[in-house]
Parts: C-alpha cells; sequence; structure tokens
C-alpha cells in the first residue's frame, strides 16, 4: 500500500513499514504502528521549542514518539527518531487523547507540544489529541520540518495553533545532506500554508551547521526565504550544532559565527532574529524593532519579565508578532 502521509510516499508491504519505520501495513490495512504510544512525555518550557513569541513563560506537555521520516543525520533524539516501532512500540504505555489532557491539567500545564521527532509520523494521534486540547481550551503546537503532503497538513492544521518550522538549509543540496529529503519543496510550501490558511503562528529554526550552511551567502538566502515567504516578524532562531549521530566529527558552531549570522538576518530585514539555544546570551532577548527596548528577558530558561500587552510593545505599541502575551509580570515603567 502506498503511504500518503509525507511526499515519500513509500511503498508498504504487507507487515513492512515505511522510511519513518512508524507506519506500517498490518492486515491489509495502512496503520500507525505508534499510535498512542509517546516514547517521551516530559512537561517543559515553550521557550525550549524554541517559541519566544507564543504564550511566554508558559508551560506545555511535549509528547515524541519512535521513528521519523526526515531523519537528520546529526539528530541529538536519534535513540527514538531513528528507532523502530516493529516490536518496541507496545511496550510504551498508551495514553489516550482524554488522559493526555488530564495530565496537562494536573500539572497545571498550558498546552501540548509535539517534538522530538517529526509529528506527521502519527499524523492521526496529533490530530486527536490536539482536538482534546482545543476543545479544553489548551494551546497546540507541532515542531516540524513540515515535510508532509497537503492532505496531511489539511488534517491536522484545523487544531494546530503554532507550527515551529525547521529550515535546515538554503536549498535542496543542504537539505539532503542533512537529512532524507531531497527535494524540500513541500516543507517550505507546509510552513506557508499553516500560516496562511490555518492562522497557525509560524517561527522558524536554523540548526547552523559548521561546513554546510554557516557561510554568508546561506544564511542571507534562509533570512531572504523567512521574510519573503512568512513576514518580516516572523521570529528566526539560529542555533548552535552540538556534535552528534552521524555528524559526531564535526565541530561546534563558534559563537562568532551564529552572532554574525543574527546580524545578517536583520541586514535581510528581518525583525526578531535569535540565538536561542546559548543560556544567557543576550541575543535570546526580545527587543522592540521600533524603541529598541528590552520587552522579553530570557536569561537561561523560560522568560522572566515580559513588557508587552496584546503583542504590542508596552512602551510603544509597535506590533511583535507575540500571541498569548498574558504572563502578568509586565506593567512597564514607562
Amino acid at each position: 500500500m502506498r503511504c500518503g502521509v509525507c511526499p515519500h510516499e513509500c511503498d508498504i508491504p504487507e507487515d513492512g513499514e515505511g522510511l519513518c519505520k512508524a507506519r506500517g501495513v498490518r492486515d491489509g490495512k495502512l496503520v500507525e504502528l505508534v499510535y498512542g504510544r509517546p516514547a517521551t512525555i516530559i512537561s517543559d518550557e515553550v521557550e525550549k521549542k524554541p517559541l519566544f513569541h507564543f504564550h511566554p513563560g508558559k508551560r506545555a506537555l511535549s509528547l515524541g514518539t519512535l521513528g521519523c521520516n526526515v531523519l537528520c543525520s546529526g539528530c541529538q533524539n536519534w535513540q527514538i527518531s531513528h528507532a523502530s516501532a516493529r516490536g518496541e512500540a507496545k511496550k510504551l504505555s498508551y495514553l489516550s487523547p482524554d488522559h493526555a489532557v488530564s495530565m496537562a491539567r494536573k500539572h497545571k500545564l498550558n498546552g501540548v507540544v509535539w517534538t522530538y521527532n517529526d509529528p506527521v509520523v502519527w499524523i492521526d494521534y496529533v490530530t486527536d489529541v490536539s482536538l482534546a486540547f482545543k476543545r479544553a481550551g489548551m494551546f497546540t503546537a507541532m515542531v516540524t520540518a513540515g515535510y508532509m503532503t497537503v492532505e496531511a497538513l489539511d488534517q491536522v492544521g484545523p487544531q494546530i495553533d503554532a507550527f515551529r518550522f525547521d529550515l535546515k538549509a538554503p536549498g535542496s543540496r543542504g537539505w539532503s545532506w542533512l537529512t532524507k529529503v531531497e527535494d524540500p519543496a513541500p516543507s517550505l510550501e507546509a510552513a506557508i500554508r499553516a500560516q496562511d490558511e490555518y492562522g497557525c503562528h509560524v517561527e522558524v529554526t536554523s540548526n547552523i551547521v559548521p561546513g554546510m550552511n554557516d557561510d554568508t551567502a546561506s544564511i542571507k538566502e534562509m533570512a531572504a526565504w523567512v521574510r519573503d515567504s512568512l513576514g518580516k516578524k516572523t521570529p528566526w532562531h539560529l542555533t548552535r550544532f552540538f556534535p552528534d549521530f552521524e555528524l559526531s566529527y564535526l565541530g561546534q558552531t563558534p559563537v562568532a559565527t551564529l552572532e554574525e549570522a543574527v546580524r545578517l538576518g536583520k541586514k535581510e530585514g528581518l525583525e526578531f532574529v535569535y540565538l536561542s539555544n546559548i543560556p544567557d546570551h543576550p541575543l535570546r532577548d526580545t527587543v522592540c524593532p521600533a524603541c529598541d527596548r528590552t520587552l522579553v528577558h530570557r536569561g537561561s530558561g523560560r522568560a522572566e519579565k515580559v513588557w508587552t500587552r496584546g503583542g504590542k510593545c508596552s512602551f510603544c505599541g509597535e506590533e511583535l508578532h507575540m500571541v498569548g502575551d498574558d504572563m502578568g509580570s509586565g506593567d512597564a515603567e514607562r
């Protein structure tokens, strides 16, 4: 049977699995082998996803499972993303949509985030749980490379509030070098469609890998795509590469390279470019592009001070493309 969830369109025989190792054919039916079987269940700050303009300071239930359809060569979660569901998924405890909501309420969490592996591989479960969270009045977010068919996005899109998109590289050469994706066009189109068709709040992350996408031309090209396709106020997170898995022979990204990439991104017209995964770095803070005041201070973790109101700067009223900034700490001193 042919799987239509992502553009790989795997032809799967009876008792076989697709490239993602999470979807397969059993008794003549295409099924999610990992439905309701999370491999990771964690309470986490949304800032760690990273989402900086989406419910700052809030915590969410973070869920991931086995398998992935992108299979990044430097994945830091390779123990689960490159794992097969065959024989392993049933060892994981079943978590129903209602139980997931109850768990979030018990621990005073504000929503659910699909992360650690690409959520497209268990999109039916993602859709069902996200619908339960929406009905319960809580937010939903996906951390994804966006490598999915239009039909798959149209299934889950109405239930997703935030779409945190992984922009791997400026072109197909970089994507195919880093992942199992040879043509990134469906991924790029999914991010745009999530925003334009379903009103998802979109933030973009690019892991800056030495010798692959850290040159000036690559940084400028990626920044220009974010600006032209999603808008100049779209947050762009530049993250430091840490050697892992098949790329363990590379070195960490120098901080100076990342700082220069932030400068280049802003020069291309993006108003919010962050250096997201280096604790206590000042480029983790949100600064108003109009009055230049620091509006959100993050330090090493979650948002600590928020001087915004209704998605706007509390000082000058500049629009910040920020959602859910009702943290309660921000009567700004003028």
